[in-house]
């Protein structure tokens, strides 16, 4: 018996997310050899010692692992900063690119890596959105293919993630905008520093979906123009912090497609139950729930506390096969060179709206495409506190 072929592959970051695509590389994925790994952390190198197979190398720069593992493809898991520039040295130096979103927190960085990835059309780009690799939106999408819901006409979507309880401690020298409580400092503040905000980290997800389900470069007036605007608004309900990177932690957004359709977006940092994602796909002939309850399995405990469910912890435990669907399609397409389903193009639409979301926040009034397709974003003044 002849075996497959398997792709050569190194990783770049091994944070919370990182460290598990290395586990999922090395052990969960036939047609991936993990070559090497690379983090510039103090403590990284005894993690893969521990963790990873001996086989494979540790690197203490993403440059050096590129260049010197062997691999001809790359997996980028780092601080949203470093992704643009990552990926272009991966693409320069010849490899196969999968990377994390979003590819930039800005919209002329974003363009101009697409611009790069389409110039080498023999080199494979995934920038993957998880849901897309979940088995029931895959199953909801064929429902829309075969008619079973009709016309699909809006999706509303949500992500709604816990509190960081662990990381919360008093702020003393930030001034409050927005915010009922007083200021605390967490995970999510410290994050919205280099990660562009609420809708450009989380929203995309969101966006990406309404998207996928809303044929939305369909029955266009304008072919180069998918949006007609978008507005958003937003708290500071329990992060105050958050108002001086001009960010919330909860947070509600509308996209309005040129065909027509609409998305609705509710986003939070601030549940206390665990994690929930849902999402709506409303059609003439019915709608599809996706993710509506947000239990972590049909489990029920009766008990003198009352009736009550497990709830989903996170979304890496809501989302555990799409991080091994995301990667196997990766991995096939390279090596019997095949298209991937998510474009650099989706990523590139996905993430114009999202900065478009997040400017709508900070100016307080909604955002306007132009003919070109290009977000109006006009200048924030002192008003909006940025």
């Amino acid at each position: 018996m002849v075996a497959q072929p398997r792709l050569k592959l190194c990783l770049i970051g091994l944070g919370r997310l990182g460290a598990l695509r290395a586990k999922i590389l090395a052990f969960q994925q036939p047609r991936v050899e993990l070559v090497a790994v690379c983090d510039t952390k103090p403590g990284a190198d005894e993690w893969a010692a521990a963790n990873l197979p001996p086989s494979v190398k540790f690197f203490p720069t993403p440059e050096d692992c590129m260049k010197n593992s062997g691999a001809s493809a790359v997996l980028i898991s780092t601080a949203t900063a470093t992704h643009a520039p990552l990926i272009c040295l991966a693409l320069d130096l010849g490899l196969h690119v999968m990377c994390e979103k979003p590819i930039s927190v800005d919209i002329i960085t974003t363009q101009e890596v697409v611009a790069k990835s389409a110039s080498k059309p023999h080199l494979k780009f995934l920038l993957p959105f998880s849901r897309r690799y979940d088995e029931s939106y895959r199953v909801t999408k064929q429902m829309i293919h075969d008619g079973q819901l009709g016309d699909i006409h809006a999706v509303e979507a949500s992500c709604l993630d816990p509190q960081d309880k662990d990381g919360m401690y008093p702020a003393k020298t930030v001034t409050t905008r927005k915010s009922k409580s007083d200021d605390l400092i967490a995970f999510y503040v410290t994050f919205s520093e280099q990660s562009g905000g609420i809708f450009v980290d989380a929203g995309i997800h969101l966006i990406d979906a309404g998207r996928y389900f809303l044929d939305v470069d369909q029955n266009l007036p304008n072919p180069k123009k998918q949006v007609n605007r978008v507005v958003a608004f937003g708290q500071q309900s329990v992060y105050g912090a958050l108002a001086k990177f001009g960010d919330a932690d909860n947070a509600w957004g509308l996209v309005e497609f040129a065909n027509g359709k609409i998305l609705q977006t509710r986003l939070s940092r601030t549940i206390t139950n665990g994690f929930e994602a849902s999402t709506r796909i409303c059609g003439t002939k019915g709608h599809s729930v996706i993710n509506g309850n947000s239990t972590l399995n049909r489990v029920e405990i009766r008990d003198e506390y009352g009736v009550r469910t497990t709830s989903t912890p996170d979304a890496f435990a809501l989302y555990d096969k799409t991080f091994i669907n995301d990667i196997a399609e990766f991995a096939t397409a390279v090596l019997e060179d095949l298209p991937l389903s998510c474009s650099p193009n989706d990523a590139y639409e996905a993430g114009k709206i999202a900065c478009a979301l997040q400017h709508s926040f900070r100016l307080g009034e909604p955002v306007y495409f132009d003919d070109e397709g290009q977000p109006i974003l006009k200048p924030l003044g002192l008003h909006n506190g940025i």
